[in-house]
């Protein structure tokens, strides 16, 4: 490696290039976005789909209801207990989906997102509704994951917008 090599690796700051596209490629607003959503499906699926959360006796007895009271919809009989468990799976693979899908966007180039635009601003909507939801139904944890993942996809779409003018 001569003298002139590690001049053109180095940026006028004296931060190696590699180093910055490091940074950028696994800590830009995307990818972020991803980690917590890791950590947000991770939560609801260890603990509202496979553990079911205990409140006390009020909402032990609740539960065991749940498990108990069976129904017939479309010709198959489910308790409420396999409802609640199934449409919280159901969630977590959404989840799992938006994480995949922030990770994968998050590693391109501004350039090659805006062709993800129209998605990238559904994901945010999704995400906002999904706050709104957090704020109405749940408590601090789901509201608080949910309102930061969506601000930092929000931060995303608008930096991608303005650097697309």
């Amino acid at each position: 490696m001569t003298a002139g090599t590690v001049a053109s690796a180095m940026t006028r700051t004296g931060i190696p290039t590699v180093q910055r596209s490091v940074l950028g490629r696994y800590f830009n607003a995307y990818r972020i976005a991803a980690y917590l959503m890791v950590l947000y499906t991770l939560g609801h699926t260890v603990g509202a789909v496979i553990g079911t959360p205990e409140f006390g006796p009020q909402s032990d007895a609740v539960v065991s209801s749940m498990k108990t009271v069976r129904v017939m919809v479309q010709g198959t009989e489910r308790t409420w207990y396999d409802f609640y468990r199934g449409f919280g799976a159901f969630v977590s693979v959404f989840f799992m989906f938006s994480t995949w899908f922030a990770w994968y966007v998050g590693g391109m180039s501004r350039a090659d997102r805006r062709t993800f635009n129209p998605i990238t601003w559904a994901l945010v909507l999704a995400w906002a509704g999904g706050t709104a939801l957090a704020w109405e139904y749940f408590f601090a944890v789901p509201q608080v994951f949910s309102t930061v993942i969506t601000l930092i996809l929000l931060a995303a779409c608008i930096q991608d917008s303005r650097a697309a003018r």
